[in-house]
């Protein structure tokens, strides 16, 4: 089995042990509070290998604590690299819970492209058009799901608004 490295956050709860802090030299803005080599685990379940432990701060100021099999990057880049993928799965996230795009139809990238597109092409007119009618629904607080299930189940007075708009 080919190795393959990682960066992924580590739980609040994980042991440190045979910790060794890295010297470093200060580098000005940098968000990096600690950088260290440890072996990971409880006495029971340890790791054999040693891997880099990084703590930065995030955007809000709370500690984020990283593990890598990384030994030869510097550890801003390794919160870089971490605050990346974070970036991207929070993206993923927000297409799942907005886009209503359970399955992708098609495997290539052009498939995942088109149908990523149209999703978001048909999210950004019900935005619209939920704006659009907002001012004149009777409904108290209609959410955005609200509102699709409205349109959905032919609620006729969004229609006449329109109508009247166009």
């Amino acid at each position: 089995m080919d190795k393959q490295d990682f960066v992924i956050r580590m739980k609040e709860n994980v042991e440190l042990s045979n910790v060794k802090s890295l010297q470093r030299l200060p580098q000005k803005e940098s968000n990096v509070t600690r950088d260290m080599t440890c072996r990971l685990g409880t006495v029971q379940s340890r790791s054999e290998k040693r891997n880099q432990v990084v703590f930065f701060k995030d955007h809000e100021g709370r500690e984020i604590r990283v593990v890598t099999s990384l030994r030869n990057i510097s550890a801003e880049v390794i919160a870089d690299m971490y605050k990346a993928r974070w970036a991207i799965e929070s993206f993923f996230r927000w297409i799942k819970q907005n886009l209503n795009v359970p399955v992708l139809f098609g495997r290539t990238e052009n498939a995942v492209y088109n149908q990523l597109f149209a999703a978001l092409i048909a999210y950004v007119l019900l935005k619209w058009l939920y704006n659009q009618t907002k001012v004149s629904i009777t409904h108290d607080k209609l959410s955005l799901a609200g509102f699709q299930q409205m349109l959905l189940c032919g609620a006729y007075t969004i229609l006449k608004y329109l109508i009247i708009i166009f």
